[in-house]
């Protein structure tokens, strides 16, 4: 996964392994920083002129003995198969020319999966700037981008795009917006939105 701010490129890593070929801990660490290396030199030869940084298994904690290790290499063996499929978007809608995720959010975990809070949050936030804007507002844009390892409410990116009606000041709607974003974040609006999910309060589909 990449995301750029800028000139700044972060790029994370996340690759399993095949535990029997690991023989112990200093060696899989010495494997993941060859992917790093490997991914930065590429990215220096691609995009020399970018500011490039890469994360690798960034849930990892050698010294608890936790590390991305598998038997088969994939995450199939945990139930995350893709089974639902790719197709399917929170709002109804495949829409390649306006912000949309490719991440699928029927069948997912409601209580951590990014991939469906994210997709279900970043329209509701949106839907609540534009409300609350009263006609001010007349499009928002929300783009919610998790990283392993960071807390879920804590997004890496938090990116919103608002459209102003004309003759608004900007920095009124952009203090809705903020504060709308805040709130949602926040972790009682996870747990709320979770029973919402677990209820089948929500669109999903």
């Amino acid at each position: 996964m990449t995301q750029r701010i800028g000139n700044e490129i972060g790029i994370t890593v996340a690759a399993a392994m095949i535990s029997k070929y690991i023989k112990d801990a200093s060696e899989y660490v010495n494997y993941t920083n060859q992917i790093k290396e490997t991914v930065l030199d590429l990215a220096a030869d691609i995009i020399p002129e970018r500011d490039v940084s890469c994360q690798v298994n960034v849930a990892d904690n050698i010294e608890k003995g936790i590390m991305y290790l598998t038997i088969t290499g994939t995450s199939a063996e945990a139930g995350d198969d893709g089974e639902v499929g790719r197709g399917n978007r929170s709002n109804g809608l495949i829409t390649p020319c306006r912000t949309m995720s490719l991440e699928a959010v029927c069948g997912k975990n409601p209580i951590n999966h990014v991939g469906k809070l994210y997709n279900v949050l970043g329209t509701e936030i949106a839907r609540e700037i534009v409300k609350r804007g009263q006609g001010d507002i007349l499009e928002a844009h929300v783009k919610l981008l998790s990283q392993i390892g960071r807390p879920i409410t804590d997004p890496w990116v938090n990116s919103i795009e608002l459209i102003p009606a004309d003759n608004v000041n900007f920095n009124s709607v952009k203090k809705i917006a903020e504060e709308v974003s805040n709130e949602k974040l926040s972790k009682e609006s996870f747990i709320d939105l979770r029973r919402r999910l677990i209820a089948g309060k929500v669109q999903v589909y």
